[in-house]
């Protein structure tokens, strides 16, 4: 498993029907809690908050960025 950090993009590995959101969905760790617990905020395309539910470490996987790709 990937070292999960403060301010990380992550991505869903269930849905989450309760915050309306689906497996695959991404986020960032905008908290660490115990036991693996991690608090991640989720966002629209106008810079909302749409949700921010508290996750397990076994739930998320990090999502590495392509910096070549960022203009």
């Amino acid at each position: 498993m990937d070292i999960l950090d403060l301010h990380d993009v992550v991505a869903l590995t269930k849905a989450l029907p309760d915050d309306n959101l689906r497996r695959g969905e991404t986020g960032v760790i905008v908290d660490v809690g115990p036991d693996n617990h991690y608090l991640l905020e989720f966002i629209d395309k106008k810079g909302r908050t749409v949700a921010m539910p508290t996750v397990s470490e076994k739930d998320i996987t990090k999502v590495y960025l392509e910096t070549s790709l960022v203009a």
